[in-house]
């Protein structure tokens, strides 16, 4: 089932296009948005979430485009999850989650702490006095206070040491609630998102099961992406292609950075579909060989 979709959206901050004719759906099962910092990532989860208004193409909330929806029931069903930082540091923590509450029902307050995985006791202190993984489940529990059907939630785990990372993706697994997942980090998204794209310059470069994206990757980025993890006693990670290299201003946005650059790769290339997902490259059979 399909909670949210991206119908050929472009997205801008002032003139300048940041986001470019992008589809996908949001559907069950928890999906990443994959890609390094500055591919719009955060960008489209903005106008997910209703923050920012696309300058062609449409949010579709079920049969309804944002612009007509209901808001105050999307409000209630599509909740963010931002990072801990997002914490009011002048609010006690019990505060901050009962805001979200109606009056008869900030009783609750308690539940929820428990819910991921706090001592209620902890409703009286305030940000600063908790530690990075508790102030994360915090900004958990105030997103569930409403009970979402949709989490998004932006690099949930960037800020955490490895054994909090854990924990908080422990607890995202056992909820019974849907997920969007913003993030860099491909062994997060691995365990949280049954499928997943990857974004690069703004464009989708390629969709699929996340398994499979990850396993076997058909575009020359997100081997890239893959290949720039270290691995435990491995050698390092070796750079392929122009790493610094800005996106190409025609023709495919990668080409300037990717080591199978073709004289083909001057023509923008179509989404389109190769062992079962989705790629944008003229080269995608080369990549899989």
């Amino acid at each position: 089932m399909t909670l949210l979709r991206a119908e050929r959206v472009t997205l801008a901050y002032g003139k300048r296009a940041v986001v470019h004719e992008v589809s996908l759906d949001i559907t069950e099962g928890g999906v990443g948005l994959i890609g390094e910092s500055g591919s719009g990532k955060t960008t489209l989860a903005r106008a997910f979430l209703g923050l920012l208004t696309p300058i062609s193409g449409n949010i579709w909330y079920g049969d309804q485009t944002l612009k007509k929806a209901d808001m105050r029931t999307f409000r209630k069903d599509v909740q963010p999850v931002f990072q801990a930082e997002a914490l009011d540091p002048r609010m006690r923590i019990g505060a901050s989650i009962a805001e979200a509450l109606p009056r008869s029902a900030r009783s609750r307050v308690q539940d929820l702490l428990e819910q991921v995985g706090l001592d209620p006791e902890l409703a009286t202190r305030r940000p600063h006095q908790l530690s990075g993984g508790q102030r994360q489940r915090v900004v958990i529990a105030r997103a569930l206070a409403v009970g979402p059907r949709l989490l998004i939630l932006d690099e949930p785990t960037s800020a955490l040491d490895v054994t909090v990372q854990a924990r908080i993706l422990d607890l995202l697994s056992a909820l019974d609630t849907e997920r969007l997942l913003i993030t860099h980090n491909l062994a997060v998204v691995r365990r949280l998102c049954r499928t997943s794209h990857v974004l690069f310059a703004g464009r989708v470069v390629e969709s699929g099961p996340t398994d499979d994206l990850l396993e076997n990757p058909a575009h020359p980025y997100t081997r890239a992406l893959r290949d720039a993890v270290p691995t435990l006693g491995g050698p390092p990670p070796e750079a392929k292609g122009r790493t610094e290299a800005v996106p190409a201003p025609s023709g495919c946005p990668f080409r300037l950075r990717c080591p199978l650059a073709a004289p083909e790769c001057e023509q923008p290339p179509p989404l389109r579909e190769l062992a079962g997902r989705q790629v944008a490259c003229h080269r995608a059979e080369d990549v899989l060989a």
